[in-house]
């Protein structure tokens, strides 16, 4: 994970508040929309896939796909996060272990090993930390082989001012509405926030289809430190539902976008 210039050093102020966060609720609902959203993809396609997981941070999605039977390289510019991943990695039966490898690495810079070789790349919340979005789902693109998928989160630009008024912070709200960048809940400032359909375009420019796109936590979006509840269940059955469905899906806090190489 990185800051919006690229480096990685910027990120490491809010990997302490990031760590803080995994298990709670926002976090919980997350991990589970994407896993099941992108399953629904693999499900067709005949295994093991190779998959490249960019900004794999503690190695959540990396870890459940190599479960699923697929070939994972993670990388990441956090080596403390990298350190967390490992650790995931080694409390897992062998077969498991054997089918992951984390690797620090950055987007932006990634060497030939990893071009057009893969068949899933996936890039989980790395974007709005980047300079340019276009750049991003470039480098993500290079990386898959031709009929790959892309799995990208980016931030949802109308989810700032709805997370603002879910807390009932108002003046956040207004300012929230036209706003670009915004401050993120880990305190890293200028995180940029892209439009559903500008991240389409972007693949569209880079050479990838746009097969699905859905929103991720809308309803529990604006919680702070909550535990998941007791009916985690219903409460993922609802974020589900919002993800799939207008105008719900254009409202959530992050968007994701499966895409296609030709």
């Amino acid at each position: 994970m990185v800051d919006e210039t690229g480096n990685a050093s910027g990120f490491e102020p809010g990997v302490e508040a990031w760590v803080a966060g995994l298990g709670k609720a926002r976090d919980t609902v997350r991990q589970h929309l994407v896993q099941r959203q992108l399953a629904v993809h693999l499900g067709g396609r005949p295994g093991p896939l190779r998959v490249l997981d960019v900004g794999c941070g503690q190695g959540t999605q990396a870890v459940g796909l190599a479960r699923a039977g697929h070939v994972v390289v993670g990388l990441d510019v956090s080596r403390g996060l990298l350190e967390q991943a490992r650790s995931m990695q080694q409390a897992e039966p062998a077969n498991v272990r054997g089918r992951l490898r984390f690797e620090h690495g950055d987007l932006l810079h990634l060497d030939g090993r990893h071009q057009s070789r893969y068949d899933l790349v996936c890039c989980h919340g790395v974007a709005m930390y980047l300079p340019s979005l276009a750049e991003t789902v470039s480098a993500l693109v290079g990386a898959a082989r031709p009929g790959g998928l892309v799995s990208i989160l980016t931030r949802n630009r109308a989810g700032i001012a709805m997370r603002a008024g879910m807390r009932r912070d108002w003046t956040a709200a207004l300012a929230g509405f036209d706003a670009r960048y915004y401050t993120n809940r880990l305190g890293l400032e200028s995180v940029r926030a892209d439009e559903p359909t500008e991240v389409q375009a972007a693949l569209a420019g880079a050479g990838a289809t746009t097969v699905a796109w859905y929103g991720v936590r809308l309803f529990s979006d604006h919680w702070d430190s909550e535990d998941p509840p007791a009916d985690l269940d219903a409460l993922l059955a609802a974020e589900e539902q919002a993800g799939q469905r207008d105008p719900y899906r254009t409202l959530a806090a992050l968007t994701h976008t499966v895409a296609e190489l030709a």
